[in-house]
Order: structure tokens, then sequence, then C-alpha cells
């Protein structure tokens, strides 16, 4: 993905608007931002204030109304719907706040799903599935007495 030379994200005066009824509404409003590799990064605000609006466009699910997102070397701005999909499926990791395993499938199958979207054959994805790491377990906490 990114060269050592290039940030990890860089967004450039993002602005984002939403049409609700007959008014826009600016969620986010010319946020530039540069990340490096390494960068430990916390995004904190109140409900509303464009916090998922914000990792939406930096994940290219949405689409600024203006500005430029880029991740690494690839300038997510104007790339297509289906572009910035297959870009997000090999290139960003998601970490959500609950499950979002589909309910009639196994685990086994929700894991190997991701894989089998870009064409891998299942036979391939299943091998792939019983190769990850280890659970993690939590690391012993020292005596406080």
């Amino acid at each position: 993905m990114p060269d050592a030379s290039s940030p990890l994200v860089q967004l450039d005066a993002l602005t984002k608007t939403y049409r609700e009824g007959e008014q826009d509404r600016t969620v986010l409003q010319e946020v530039s931002l540069r990340l490096e590799r390494g960068d430990f990064s916390v995004l904190m605000g109140r409900s509303g204030a464009g916090k998922s609006t914000l990792l939406n466009l930096i994940t290219g699910i949405d689409q600024p109304t203006s500005g430029r997102v880029q991740i690494g070397d690839t300038d997510l701005t104007g790339k297509s719907e289906t572009e910035r999909t297959r870009f997000r499926r090999s290139h960003v990791g998601f970490v959500f706040q609950s499950f979002t395993l589909i309910s009639t499938l196994t685990v086994g199958e929700n894991v190997r799903l991701p894989l089998q979207l870009p064409g891998e054959p299942p036979r391939a994805t299943k091998a792939r599935a019983r190769a990850r790491p280890a659970p993690l377990a939590p690391a012993p906490r020292p005596d406080p007495h």
C-alpha cells in the first residue's frame, strides 16, 4: 500500500453536506488531517459531531461533498463505489463495537465470507481460516498486594 514517504491518511479540506428535506446540513467542514505510520489517534466527540461520517469518508464508504481523501498512495476522491469497495476489501479493517456476524452462518463461514467475496475459491478460504492466529487471551495482571 503506502510507501514509507507518504502519509497513511491524508485529508485535505474535507467537507460533507447532507440534504435533509429542503435544507442542506453540513456535518464536516474543511477538515484536514495527516496521519503517519505509527501514529496513535483518538476520535472523540458528542453524538452527532461527525465521527462516523469522518470514518465513513476515510474508509471510502461515503464520498465527501468536497475535499480529498488519500489513503497511502491511493486517492479515494472521485473513485466509483465499486473501486472504493475493492480498495476497502483489501486494505481496510474494521473493529465493530458489537458482533456483526451473519446469524445463519457458522463462525467458520463468517470468517471465510470476506475472503470469498473477491473470488477466492472456497477450498482456499477454508485453509486460510484454519491457519488463523490463536485466539487472544488476556494477559495476566500483576498481583497488587
